[in-house]
């Protein structure tokens, strides 16, 4: 819906009736006339009106004005009244000099987040020429047509420079670098010129080609790029989603693109190049007659695709999901196509925190924060935490203070009195909704380019997936590759998950596993368990329920960690039944690695020793090649059973001894153990969460 704004003056009071006319016709879009006129007009132009106005017409009000300098400030103040999607803002003269093209689309405005209208200008305030293509502006002058919500908290400035400032609002408000949009030839087609003509399907090739084109009941997948090289290099997802037996169709935008691509590709994807008989995404939509399941676009805003989150805002597309990737990061996303539409609905829903801690160790921390610059996070906003003990250095702070994070927030936590590993890591993050990870990260760790590529992943099969109810004892996703175990009694020793597979006679050795081992060294913890572990860490600590020095888990080296997190989280796990994701790639390539540095648990010791022990822990990182489609670059993101990740009943379980068990015999394992604890007596006042947990 649309509502006019017309400014009255005194020179133009006697054209009234002239300038209302376009308006006053009956129609299903346009909601409201609002007549702004100075307080000493109002007499006048209420007489006017009534010689002017009958029945059938929109809604016309008056809204008079004082205290201000120029009408043009007026206009903008009562767009805050304004209560239509649309806010179509007028000068005094109206439609007057306006060829009706323009009109046209100014009162039938398309699903753009920016003002548009046929009066621009530059930067350096020259007027922009009418062109054959739309063109950015840094600012409008009416006629333009706009989202009321954008325009109506615009600031009031002085009369010469209200539009100016307007698109210096709108650009900041929009986060873009223009305030408008002029119209260009390339959009006033037919239809707009003449909104009663619909388009006909069998007219244009694209539409004939269109019209024939058969939609999968399994799903249909819309690529909206600009550049037949952005196509190309989504291909191998592409291919995976076709091979899954989605329909995957591409329009490219780009009208200007004459690029001439080779290369040979196990699949084709019909594409349809913007025209002026079908200039935007919603008419191409419109004429293939089908409702996308997923559109995939480009996180960069241009004029085109800064349109299509408002598209999909509306009907019929209300249940569409939208991916916006980075171009840069394309060639990298061959996994997608692995995932199923169902998962991939829920690409927007995992709110994602990375949570660093760090004290005084300024070499490890920047080698640490490079790494995670150099990570691809497929244009999710991904907020960082950096937690840091009252004994962080000069140096670490400075680090700190002049690290820059382009994916989301930055949270700087710093303590006042020194509290040690134990509450820096526990406190380091807290989940505020259901859908809310925290990936943990010490600075002695170091990340693979891939590692969020494997967290997402993996969270939108198990978490989000239509998967097994046991699915709900997983506790997280390790990013680091076990290569040594060490709970056993006998102390650390040697781990390789597929040598163990093989002795066991699994199907496929080479299987990502379950593991109730807790990961220290990069992981992505889910917000149900760690809410519960801070409270059975209360509960641990104050003593309330069990003696601190009570065994909780028997046979394990973790009880001697005193001082340690992960012995109380071990402890969680093992009453509960709970599990974390492992990878198993060929070489122990990792998607973390562990550079073992002096700190809260490691001794400083001589030379040869420590680079002893250093190289037990340390991993080589899965490269960023590893995600591309090409062998012979080392291990794959998707060197995977079958390509993909199993499912969940296929994944095997190791206990917390590393031995090859079951979710039942976990399970149960836990269940008799807290009936020998005997706690149940007295733990009424104590969470619902960790009375369920004791008894």
């Amino acid at each position: 819906s649309l509502t006019v704004v017309l400014p009255v003056i005194q020179s133009t009071l006697a054209d009234l009736d002239e300038l209302l006319a376009p308006f006053l016709a009956p129609t299903t879009i346009l909601y409201e006339v609002a007549i702004v006129c100075p307080q000493s007009l109002v007499s006048d132009t209420h007489r006017k009106l009534r010689t002017v106005l009958s029945d059938g017409h929109p809604k016309v009000s008056l809204y008079p004005w004082s205290g201000l300098s120029h009408h043009h400030q007026a206009s903008l103040q009562v767009i805050a009244r304004v209560k239509t999607q649309w806010v179509l803002l007028l000068d005094e003269h109206a439609f007057k000099q306006v060829p009706a093209c323009d009109r046209a689309y100014l009162v039938h405005p398309r699903p753009v987040h920016l003002p548009v209208g046929p009066r621009g200008f530059s930067p350096n305030w020259s007027r922009l020429t009418p062109s054959d293509r739309i063109q950015p502006a840094a600012f409008l002058v009416p006629p333009f047509v706009a989202p009321t919500s954008l325009l109506a908290s615009a600031p009031l400035t002085s009369p010469s420079l209200v539009w100016p400032a307007l698109g210096d609002y709108i650009a900041k408000s929009t986060r873009g670098s223009f305030g408008g949009i002029v119209i260009g030839s390339d959009i006033l087609d037919r239809a707009a010129c003449d909104p009663r003509t619909e388009f006909d399907p069998g007219e244009g090739p694209d539409s004939l080609t269109l019209a024939s084109f058969t939609i999968s009941p399994r799903g249909f997948f819309v690529l909206a790029f600009p550049r037949k090289q952005d196509l190309w290099n989504f291909i191998p997802a592409t291919c995976k989603l076709r091979h899954q037996g989605y329909t995957v169709l591409a329009y490219l935008y780009d009208t200007i693109d004459e690029t001439e691509l080779s290369g040979v590709v196990n699949c084709t994807v019909p594409y349809f190049q913007r025209s002026k008989e079908i200039p935007s995404l919603s008419d191409w939509l419109n004429v293939l007659g089908s409702v996308p399941d997923i559109v995939i676009a480009l996180d960069h805003q241009d004029l085109v695709s800064s349109t299509f989150s408002l598209i999909l805002e509306q009907p019929p597309f209300l249940n569409t999901t939208l991916i916006r990737l980075p171009r840069r990061e394309l060639p990298y996303t061959e996994w997608i196509g692995t995932l199923t539409l169902h998962e991939l609905r829920h690409w927007n829903v995992p709110e994602t925190t990375l949570t660093v801690i760090t004290n005084n160790r300024p070499h490890s921390l920047r080698r640490l924060l490079d790494s995670i610059q150099r990570t691809l996070f497929y244009g999710d906003k991904v907020d960082i935490r950096i937690n840091m003990d009252q004994t962080a250095d000069p140096e670490t702070m400075h680090i700190v203070h002049d690290f820059e994070w382009p994916h989301g927030d930055i949270f700087l936590h710093h303590r006042v009195i020194h509290g040690g590993l134990l509450p820096a890591v526990v406190e380091s993050w807290y989940p505020h909704c259901d859908d809310s990870y925290g990936l943990l990260l010490e600075d002695d760790i170091e990340l693979s380019p891939l590692s969020y590529a494997w967290v997402k992943m993996a969270l939108l099969r198990y978490k989000y997936g239509e998967s097994s109810p046991s699915s709900s004892k997983l506790f997280g996703i390790s990013l680091y590759q076990q290569k040594i175990i060490e709970l056993r009694p006998t102390g650390r020793q040697p781990f390789s998950a597929r040598t163990l597979f093989r002795a066991a006679s699994l199907t496929d050795p080479t299987t990502p596993y379950l593991s109730q081992i807790p990961c220290s060294w990069g992981a992505l913890y889910f917000p149900t368990p760690w809410r519960e572990f801070h409270d059975y860490l209360s509960l641990r600590l104050s003593q309330s329920a069990l003696p601190i020095d009570t065994t909780i888990v028997p046979g394990v080296r973790s009880n001697k960690w005193t001082k340690s997190w992960k012995k109380y989280f071990i402890e969680l796990v093992y009453l509960r039944g709970y599990v974390m994701l492992y990878p198993n790639y060929d070489d122990f390539a990792s998607l973390s690695t562990n550079h073992l540095e002096v700190g809260s648990h490691v001794r400083d010791e001589p030379g040869e020793v420590y680079e002893r022990k250093k190289h037990l822990f340390s991993l080589p990182l899965m490269r960023l090649a590893g995600a591309g489609a090409d062998v012979g670059h080392g291990p794959r993101l998707l060197d995977l059973p079958g390509g993909a990740l199993p499912e969940w009943e296929r994944l095997p379980v190791l206990d917390l001894l590393g031995e090859v068990s079951s979710m039942e015999a976990i399970q149960k394992r836990g269940d008799e153990r807290r009936a020998e604890l005997g706690v149940c007596a007295g733990v009424e006042a104590l969470p619902s969460s960790i009375r369920d947990l004791l008894c």
